[in-house]
């Protein structure tokens, strides 16, 4: 969930740039396109409410649930209304949380698909945040940036068979870098960069190639 000052506009942007619709879901606003969710919340602009990952079954859910419990790890009712009833948050060591659940339908049509696929934060102390996700929530390190001291700059982790679903960059501050989509071919984010430029959004990254994970993005 992001927060915005602004939630109503900031849902007309995706709705209009990333080809989503928008519903009301309580107090917030819910934006969704094929293989993409995302609520939308009053709040501080460019602020994370919340991330959330989502599982195929119960049974991998009351796993995870049990085993952040025997480690002790406090955990918190979900505020998402997207998960079913079991569902539940956590905070991080900065503040950022975190939501579980038993995955809901979602669209799968085939206009610009577009999943969404991982969330990156950025900080200011690195390891208290790489121990928390690869030392107590299981998220495995998948490829790591250091400077030429040695210094650990980015760090990419995954939670399923993918290159990463979470990262963090090294920063002057705490708060959220971005969010990703997967368009999942080469014509696609070709297709998504004309559409793009038809609305006279500026590209401001790629399109390129990462280092890490060796994926094409823009």
């Amino acid at each position: 969930m992001l927060e915005s000052d602004d939630p109503s506009n900031l849902a007309s942007f995706y709705c209009e740039t990333l080809r989503m619709t928008q519903t009301i879901q309580g107090s917030l606003i819910m934006v969704e396109g094929a293989e993409r969710k995302l609520l939308i919340g009053s709040g501080s602009s460019r602020k994370l409410g919340f991330g959330a990952y989502g599982f195929d079954s119960d049974a991998g859910l009351t796993q995870l649930r049990r085993s952040l419990e025997s480690a002790g790890i406090t955990l918190d009712e979900s505020p998402s209304p997207l998960f079913s009833d079991h569902a539940f948050s956590l905070t991080d060591p900065e503040n950022n949380r975190l939501v579980f659940g038993r995955s809901t339908a979602i669209s799968n049509n085939s206009a610009m698909p577009a999943r969404l696929q991982h969330l990156v934060v950025a900080t200011d102390e690195m390891a208290p945040i790489l121990d928390f996700y690869a030392g107590q929530l299981g998220f495995a390190i998948t490829d790591r940036v250091e400077d030429e001291t040695g210094d650990l700059r980015a760090c990419f982790l995954n939670s399923d068979d993918e290159h990463h679903s979470f990262a963090f960059f090294k920063a002057s501050e705490k708060r959220l870098d971005h969010h990703a989509y997967e368009a999942g071919e080469w014509s696609l984010i070709r297709d998504w960069a004309d559409h793009l430029a038809d609305l006279d959004v500026k590209i401001v990254w790629g399109p390129g190639r990462h280092g890490p994970g060796n994926n094409l993005f823009l």
